[in-house]
C-alpha cells in the first residue's frame, strides 16, 4: 500500500513539474533500435529517404510504401535523422500520395543543416499513427547526404530520368 501511495505523489509531483505533459525527445539509441519494416494489416510497410543538402540547409524526401496492396492510413507525426553527431529532427510538412495506386505517401522535412556534410552516412527514421492512434517507429535501412539536387538511399540514386537512361545505355553496351 505505502508503495502504490509513493508511486502516485511521485506522479503527480511529476505532472505537477511538467515532467510528463509531453514526451521527451527520442535518443539515437531509441531511433536506431526501430524496424526497418512493419506489417501492419498484412501489408509490409519501407522506409525509402533522400537527404540533401542545400547551402546551410537539409531537406529530406520521405516515402512510406508497400509494394502490392494500398497503404493503410498513415499520418506521419515525426521525422528524425541519426547521424555521427547527434539526432537532427524537422516537423513534416504536408503528406501527399506517391502514386495513382495509393501504395506510397511522400512527406518533407527541411531545417538547419547543422553542421552537416555531404556523403555522410545516416538513418532516417519516421514516426508514424494509424487511423485507431496507434503509433509505430520506422527506419530506412541507410541513406547518404547528398549535395544540392541528388540524394541516395537503401534504394538508390535518385537522378534525373536523362541520368538514369544514358547510365542504362552504357551498361548495355
Amino acid at each position: 500500500m505505502k508503495r502504490v501511495l509513493l508511486l502516485m505523489c511521485a506522479a503527480a509531483a511529476l505532472v505537477a513539474c511538467g515532467g510528463l505533459s509531453s514526451a521527451p525527445a527520442p535518443s539515437a539509441g531509441d531511433l536506431l533500435s526501430a524496424p526497418t519494416a512493419l506489417n501492419l494489416a498484412g501489408r509490409t510497410i519501407k522506409l525509402d529517404a533522400a537527404p540533401q543538402l542545400a547551402q546551410t540547409d537539409l531537406n529530406l524526401r520521405v516515402r512510406v510504401q508497400t509494394s502490392h496492396k494500398p497503404l493503410p492510413k498513415l499520418k506521419v507525426l515525426g521525422v528524425y535523422m541519426v547521424t555521427a553527431g547527434g539526432v537532427w529532427n524537422a516537423a513534416p510538412q504536408a503528406a501527399r500520395p506517391c502514386d495513382a495506386r495509393n501504395r506510397c505517401t511522400q512527406v518533407t522535412a527541411s531545417g538547419p543543416a547543422q553542421g552537416l556534410k555531404a556523403a555522410t552516412g545516416v538513418q532516417v527514421v519516421v514516426n508514424l499513427s494509424t487511423a485507431d492512434g496507434r503509433t509505430y517507429w520506422l527506419r530506412d535501412a541507410a541513406s547518404t547526404i547528398m549535395q544540392g539536387g541528388t540524394g541516395q538511399s537503401s534504394t538508390g540514386a535518385v537522378q534525373p530520368l536523362r541520368a538514369s537512361k544514358t547510365k542504362t545505355k552504357a551498361l548495355k553496351n
